[in-house]
């Protein structure tokens, strides 16, 4: 009776082993590897002139010397959009001065006579474009001429000024519902 015990038992265990053998037979894994790649914002600063080169393309702004008061100067700023994404854009504008004694001072922008365009808006010291920007475009200019004021103090003789634009993106895409509504700009 005890080997007919041990044999059930062996049985039993074998039969277990095959059960949990064969089982191994009906089981599956899989993995899915799914990637989200999330869309950018990307923008140029193109500071052009009006004037035109032999290509037919604006010239690009440089520096000038030797301005004098009340002299005007072709300096339109614009912005591409150089991603896929919609995007809304703004430009700060900021001046400084460097007198002829080596002092060096920032000084208000609207000390230059700007003819700053009707496309954008000024908010908290930038200008906001005043539409949606979509891909591969180019904003209207920000202004086109800078007139340097007739009244500029003798103390400004010699003196080298710099009129410095900052261009700025953020997505258009579920962020606000226009330009001047839109949040997740740079912070300064």
């Amino acid at each position: 009776m005890k080997k007919q015990k041990l044999f059930i038992i062996g049985l039993s265990l074998l039969a277990v082993a095959m059960v949990g053998g064969t089982s191994a037979f009906f089981v599956t894994s899989d993995r899915a590897h799914n990637v989200i790649t999330t869309s950018g914002v990307g923008i140029e600063l193109i500071e052009d002139t009006e004037e035109v080169g032999v290509d037919g393309r604006p010239i690009p702004f440089t520096n000038i010397e030797n301005a004098m008061p009340g002299d005007s100067y072709s300096k339109i700023p614009k912005i591409k959009n150089i991603d896929n994404g919609d995007a809304y854009v703004r430009m700060k504008l900021m001046a400084s001065v460097e007198l002829s004694s080596g002092e060096t001072f920032k000084i208000s922008p609207s000390l230059f006579e700007l003819d700053i365009s009707r496309s954008w808006s000024p908010q908290n010291g930038y200008y906001v474009y005043t539409r949606t920007l979509h891909a591969g475009e180019t904003t209207h200019p920000l202004f086109t001429t800078v007139k340097i004021p007739k009244e500029l103090a003798s103390k400004y003789q010699n003196a080298k000024f710099s009129l410095t634009i900052l261009g700025e993106a953020v997505q258009a895409k579920n962020n606000g519902a226009n330009p001047l509504d839109a949040e997740g700009w740079p912070e300064e």
